[in-house]
Order: C-alpha cells, then sequence, then structure tokens
C-alpha cells in the first residue's frame, strides 16, 4: 500500500501538468465539503407523513362511527371517509425586496429553530384535508328514517352536502 502511494507522489512530482492536477484536487476537495454539508430527506419522515394521513382518516372514521352507531335505529355500523388532498403545512419565511434601477429581487428563506440538534422550520398554520365524501353501511341502513338521521349527522360534521353521504344495509 505505502510503495503506491509513493509511487503516485513521484509520479505527480515528475508530472508537467503539476498545478492542473492541484486546481482538479482542490475543486473535488471542494465539491465533497459542498455535498457532506446537504441534508438529504430523510426516508422515515415520508414514512411519518403517510402514517400520520392515514392515522388521521382512521381517527374521523372511528369517531363518525362511534357517533352514528348512537344513533337509535342504526345498531352496528362501518363508516369510510375519503378526502380531497393532503393536509398542508405553512411555515415561517423571511422575505427580503431589493429595488435597485427598476429590478425588484426577492428572496425568502425558512424561519428555522434548533430541535434535538436539527433545525426545523417554524409551523405558522396546518390545514388538514377537507372530506370528499362519506360512505356507511349499517344494520339500520334500509330504514328511511334512520337514513335520513346518519345523513343529517354526517352533513353537520363534516359540512358536506348530504349528494357526497351514502347510506346502505350492512350484509349479516
Amino acid at each position: 500500500m505505502d510503495s503506491k502511494i509513493k509511487s503516485y507522489v513521484e509520479k505527480f512530482k515528475q508530472s508537467k501538468h503539476k498545478e492542473r492536477l492541484l486546481i482538479v484536487a482542490c475543486i473535488f476537495g471542494v465539491v465533497l465539503i459542498l455535498l457532506s454539508e446537504i441534508k438529504l430527506p430523510a426516508t422515515a419522515s415520508k414514512k411519518s407523513a403517510q402514517t400520520d394521513y392515514q392515522q388521521y382518516i382512521s381517527t374521523l372514521e372511528d369517531k363518525t362511527e362511534s357517533i352514528i352507531s348512537s344513533i337509535d335505529g342504526v345498531g352496528k355500523c362501518k363508516v369510510m371517509i375519503t378526502l380531497q388532498e393532503t393536509d398542508e403545512n405553512f411555515y415561517a419565511q423571511n422575505l427580503d425586496e431589493n429595488k435597485n434601477s427598476g429590478y425588484i429581487s426577492k428572496k425568502s428563506e425558512y424561519v428555522l429553530y434548533e430541535d434535538n440538534n436539527n433545525d426545523s422550520p417554524v409551523l405558522i398554520k396546518q390545514s388538514f384535508p377537507k372530506v370528499m365524501g362519506v360512505a356507511v353501511v349499517c344494520q339500520g341502513g334500509n330504514n328511511a328514517n334512520v337514513k335520513e338521521k346518519i345523513i343529517s349527522a354526517v352533513s353537520s360534521l363534516f359540512g358536506i352536502s348530504t349528494a357526497k353521504i351514502s347510506v346502505s344495509k350492512l350484509n349479516r
């Protein structure tokens, strides 16, 4: 191993292009340093976000089932909820605007805080996805009065039109 290194050093000393090689080596070193500073997003956080989304839907469905099953005549029920989109987060930003000879340049940076030795953006607002439709399957789903009560309750809970709510009888 030492002999290989020594042979490379000797070749470098005898080379006519020492300056070029040094410049290339310096550039390569700078690139390595810059690449080491880049923080790649962790796949765990993507999985966590997906898990949070699924958990949000599951919680909505469980709470809705609980409310609906407490209505007189409903009996056992199952609920499925579809959402329009995923949740959306709004983060704090520092905006800098410069006006020079008719040109406007804008620069924005996220405001960060340190959390467990990691920089995290400051969350201003989080909007949850809107409910697009609800399907309810229950034992009393064939009774018109029960169906009307369920549709009214779900419409009130989620602020959606009654056309986006389906109620059916549960098979035994």
